[in-house]
């Protein structure tokens, strides 16, 4: 009994460090972030000025758009494209085999015509099936656009196959049922245009649209929505992005940029064999992930093979992302949906792990192979286990008396407010204002939220998730774990309403 005892209360001390290491490496990360924000907001790069002299040295840049049955919110999305201001773009869409209208709604929108393409196959991709683009006016700055009709094959497919039409510099990856800034482009390009050697790749802070009103494409007024799982999700985005993402881009050790949208040197996509697919053929992506190898987080694994290669080959490359918001999405607004997609996430995650394995731990691989691997497999990959498990070691050992009630009741008080005051910091990290000469003081924040109701609202959204919430996501990422064992490979895509339209 002595040993069993003695084994619980280590299994205790493990549980505690466990949640304590958490905390205070997350706590260094809105040190980190708030750093950057600041500096961000104070330089007021959130307000690029197009006619500076270093526009001129621009790079072109292609936006890939992928889409499978978004005939929903198709439309405004490329209207948001539409109204970029940049000097030199292009957009290519790819319809990955939709089985909705989005084709129809694409060619009687912008007015596509059939023709003939350079189509340089560098990436394979499935059956493509036709090609067509718009031979009409465009607007300033904008090259070309382009429809791809091709056959079902995934998004990493449509993308491959988007990349090897693209002549841009540059490419994006981004959703069809997403939103740009007017000035996105010219935002994510600042960092390029500072170091055009170094900077390989940006990403940008993503906000949830639900809520909001949106008009010709752009986000006019940021409202909270009524659901309160939507605004469970714009807490959790703003904890991921704000907080986790820009404090390890501070630490030179990016592993995820959004789909939603980034930008990647294009010749770099390609060198290391476009995105995952059972179609790859390149050598560099069959040595690191193996034939046939698939995956549901696209994303990221384009962009931890982007630093491998880069490592391994000893070039340089540096992945940056804007800590404010030039993209939006529509996020679920019911519990199905959602839980299919945070299990669809987590699967991901470890497929990832998995392919790239051999980084982790590695010291040939810095800080990316000794901090941020590892940081994603202890505390995403193995956090709803380590959670269950946790509960269930104390509860035994509040079973066997080896902790008492009040001790259990303290650390679990402890566990909810350390959650609780970190999405709080999260929170005021993206309405902090700091104030901006330029405009006389006026302040500049990350999202302006007008009214402090909204603020308190999303503050007491990250208090009442601790309660229900979160261990529903818990079960559903033990979901993704079931089915990454089983080896699934299904993409569960949930159906979108569709933006608010601001009223006219």
């Amino acid at each position: 009994m002595y040993i069993v005892s003695s084994l619980l209360v280590v299994l205790d001390a493990l549980v505690a460090s466990y949640v304590i290491g958490f905390f205070a490496l997350n706590l260094w990360f809105v040190a980190l972030s708030l750093r950057a924000v600041r500096r961000s907001l104070a330089g007021e790069d959130v307000r690029p000025a197009m006619g500076r002299v270093q526009d001129t040295f621009l790079p072109q840049v292609t936006l890939l758009v992928p889409a499978y049955n978004e005939e929903v919110t198709i439309c405004e999305s490329i209207n948001s494209l539409l109204r970029l201001r940049y000097p030199s773009f292009e957009i290519v869409i790819c319809n990955d085999g939709s089985k909705d209208k989005t084709v129809d709604v694409l060619l009687r929108q912008f007015h596509f015509v059939r023709t003939e393409l350079d189509y340089d196959e560098q990436l394979a991709c499935s059956k493509i099936k036709g090609f067509y683009e718009v031979r009409g006016p465009l607007p300033k700055g904008l090259r070309r656009l382009v429809l791809i009709d091709k056959e079902n094959g995934g998004k990493a497919d449509a993308l491959n196959a988007a990349i090897n039409v693209a002549q841009g510099e540059f490419v994006t990856s981004m959703d069809a049922d997403s939103l740009l800034t007017p000035d996105a482009l010219l935002l994510a390009a600042r960092p390029i245009v500072d170091d055009r050697e170094g900077v390989v790749a940006v990403g940008v802070q993503v906000g949830i649209s639900n809520g909001s009103l949106v008009e010709d494409g752009r986000v006019v007024e940021m409202r909270l929505p009524k659901a309160w799982i939507a605004r469970f999700q714009i807490v959790e985005y703003m904890r991921s992005f704000a907080q986790g993402r820009v404090a390890f881009a501070e630490l030179r050790s990016l592993l995820v940029l959004s789909g939603v949208f980034a930008l990647m040197r294009r010749d770099l996509v390609v060198a290391i064999g476009g995105f995952l697919t059972k179609m790859m053929q390149a050598k560099i992506g069959l040595e690191y992930c193996g034939a046939g190898a698939h995956t549901v987080c696209e994303d990221m694994e384009i962009v931890v093979r982007l630093h491998r290669y880069l490592l391994d080959k000893g070039l340089p490359g540096r992945i940056e992302i804007l800590p404010f918001p030039t993209a939006w999405t529509e996020a679920p607004e019911n519990y199905k949906d959602i839980g299919k997609q945070r299990s669809r996430w987590y699967r991901g995650l470890l497929e990832v792990l998995n392919y790239h394995r051999r980084m982790i731990f590695n010291p040939r691989y810095r800080q990316i192979g000794l901090f941020s691997l590892p940081y994603q497999l202890m505390f995403e990959a193995l956090a709803p286990i380590i959670e269950c498990a946790g509960c269930a070691v104390l509860l035994v050992t509040l079973a066997v008396g080896v902790l008492s009630l009040k001790s259990l009741v303290t650390f679990l008080a402890f566990a909810t407010a350390t959650n609780l005051f970190l999405s709080a910091l999260s929170v005021m990290l993206c309405v902090y204002s700091e104030r901006a000469a330029s405009e006389g003081g006026a302040g500049l924040a990350l999202f302006r939220y007008e009214r402090l109701r909204d603020v308190l609202v999303l503050l007491l959204a990250g208090f009442v998730s601790n309660f229900g919430y979160r261990q529903f996501l818990v079960v559903w990422q033990l979901k993704g774990l079931w089915d990454f064992m089983k080896g699934k490979q299904g993409w569960d895509k949930f159906a979108r309403k569709g933006f608010a339209v601001k009223p006219s």
